[in-house]
């Protein structure tokens, strides 16, 4: 997930289909007794309040940034702009990963003066982390990169900054973007719905406490409890394979069919997610049970 942004709108797209035991579900032998299953819990963390992380919007983090000389448009704005910079990290990155950005060319007599600056929770500059200045005399047929392997901070707020530099060391331009390493800490909860009287299917809903946002997609897991464990129900149906986002204090509802009339007994929905932005994945798995009556 550690990418270099480039300057585009990014987002999630629809791009198929896939099988209804979720793409992070991996495909298990239908008589597979799963030893794991029985050892997961509906919740992980602690739920309860809300947790929110430090994160300041875009617009927070520029005005707190009086640092720095305003952007001029001389030299990032127009066509000029849009000649100069190539690519550059912005908005959630995860810790320990490269950030920078990269300038097709520099002007003629002038350099360029990149920093990575840490932020409190105010968007106050707290530490100059790293700074580079360089010239045409630095460039690569003509292109200047910068990167920099952003600390191993969780919940911490940067701003990534290029400034042109005149000869006589005027700033005659400046462009900063927000960076956020988010935190590393899921607070969550699985819970389903008792089914409706042979309806054949129920609900299951994720909440999150925070302070992470969530990322996860739809499709689950369905195990009966046997003798010997729990042991996956087979299910060849289709689901949407769409990757979203869900922010602290929010839930996702999702419909769960059952692939067949399911027997009386115990059974389990497992459904995987991970912190946006960071390395932490988890199973959760919710409980219900079908009586006589519902099967």
């Amino acid at each position: 997930m550690r990418k270099l942004l480039v300057i585009m709108a990014f987002g999630f797209v629809l791009l198929g289909c896939e099988n209804k035991s979720s793409p992070h579900l991996e495909s298990t032998p239908t008589e597979f007794i799963d030893t794991t299953v029985a050892h997961l819990t509906d919740t992980v963390g602690n739920l309860d309040k809300v947790f929110y992380s430090d994160k300041l919007t875009r617009e927070q983090a520029l005005s707190a940034a009086q640092d720095y000389q305003p952007m001029t448009g001389k030299w990032f704005e127009g066509e000029n702009g849009f000649n100069l910079i190539t690519s550059y990290t912005s908005e959630d990155t995860e810790a320990g990963s490269q950030v920078g950005a990269g300038l097709g060319k520099i002007p003629e007599g002038r350099s360029v003066r990149f920093q990575l600056t840490s932020r409190d929770k105010d968007g106050q500059r707290l530490q100059l982390i790293t700074e580079y200045v360089a010239d045409n005399k630095n460039t690569i047929d003509g292109r200047l990169d910068f990167s920099y392997m952003i600390p191993d901070q969780p919940n911490t707020n940067y701003l990534l900054s290029i400034e042109i530099v005149s000869p006589e060391g005027v700033v005659e331009d400046t462009m900063i973007t927000p960076i956020f390493v988010p935190p590393n800490e899921l607070n969550a909860r699985l819970t389903v719905k008792k089914p409706v009287d042979g309806s054949g299917q129920t609900e299951l809903t994720l909440y999150n406490a925070g302070p992470t946002e969530l990322y996860l997609g739809y499709g689950y897991g369905i195990y009966q409890k046997v003798s010997d464990g729990w042991k996956l129900v087979p299910d060849d149906s289709a689901v949407p394979a769409i990757g979203f986002r869900m922010q602290p204090g929010g839930s996702h509802r999702e419909e769960v069919r059952f692939p067949r009339k399911l027997e009386a007994g115990d059974y389990l929905i497992v459904k995987q997610f991970e912190g946006y932005m960071t390395d932490l994945s988890v199973k959760l798995a919710a409980q219900f049970r079908i009586t006589e009556d519902d099967s």
